[in-house]
């Protein structure tokens, strides 16, 4: 670390109306701290369910930063990694829990291989059973046809090829990208490639920063040896029906900046008329399945 560094590592987690995962978060970190020097940042995008007075009451030690507004998952991680300095950063959604040894591991990999960017861990769910939290690039066609097929055959070959699913997730890979619900960044590396893009509100953000990564020679692994458990949809929880539409319209549109932003100056740009087709239609078939429920 260089002298302006206080800490090792700094843990950054943002928040929407979600205090009891937040608290379940908090408590499984502090049951089960890093060896390295750490503080931790809770930024809270305007909830409206008691999560400041919570975290002044019962967390003091944390640092708080309250946002006047709801100001979307990238641009509330940025205003945390702005406020910190140090050696690395461990962005983890406020609806994960961390178990002995999960951030260590992260830190032991990171230090040992220096060419890693961005390292993200196995993640589970509540039950045991594996998310797919590494994938590859989505490529035009199988973005598309993995939109269009998910809700109707989620084990289309397209979805299988986007999840990575037959890869062995017990072995260490390097992968296109990890989950932005819990990836370890290694600061020297961020700044090469410079903070989230804020015109993602949500989803895709960290999709895009692990794209930037490889553009600057920095390489994205995947870690089995450590593990978290993350809540799908804990922290993003609304009513079921216009919860749902809502987040597969904010996710279709980050879908469609992505490639926008990334491919627009290739020959790749001429397919986006019928990427945006493909991805309206999964907008409505989002809306007919929970419909049907």
């Amino acid at each position: 670390m260089t002298e302006n560094q206080l800490f090792k590592l700094s843990i950054i987690i943002v928040s929407y109306n979600s205090l009891n995962y937040l608290r379940d978060c908090l408590d499984s970190i502090n049951n089960n701290k890093p060896s390295a020097s750490f503080e931790i940042t809770v930024v809270d995008n305007a909830s409206s369910d008691g999560t400041v007075k919570a975290m002044r009451k019962d967390y003091p030690y944390l640092k708080l930063i309250e946002n006047a507004r709801n100001k979307g998952f990238a641009a509330a991680n940025n205003i945390a990694i702005k406020s910190s300095s140090s050696e690395y950063i461990l962005l983890i959604n406020s609806d994960c829990r961390v178990y002995t040894n999960s951030i260590d591991k992260l830190l032991e990999f990171a230090d040992a291989n220096d060419d890693a960017g961005i390292t993200g861990p196995r993640i589970i769910n509540n039950d045991g059973s594996l998310q797919f939290s590494c994938r590859k690039f989505p490529s035009f066609f199988d973005a598309g046809m993995h939109s269009l097929l998910t809700n109707i055959a989620p084990d289309n070959p397209f979805s299988r090829r986007y999840k990575l699913t037959d890869i062995n997730r017990d072995e260490i890979s390097k992968v296109d990208w990890v989950s932005g619900s819990c990836m370890l960044i290694r600061r020297a590396a961020l700044n090469d490639t410079g903070l989230m893009d804020e015109k993602y509100f949500m989803y895709v953000e960290d999709t895009d920063l692990c794209y930037q990564m490889w553009k600057k020679g920095w390489k994205v692994y995947y870690f089995p040896e450590s593990e978290i458990l993350h809540h799908i949809g804990g922290s993003t929880k609304n009513n079921a029906l216009s919860g749902a539409v809502t987040s597969s319209i904010r996710m279709q549109k980050s879908v469609l900046y992505f490639f926008w932003k990334n491919y627009r100056k290739t020959l790749k740009v001429l397919l986006l008329p019928l990427l945006l087709m493909l991805l309206g239609i999964r907008i409505f078939l989002t809306f007919i399945k929970n419909l049907l429920k």
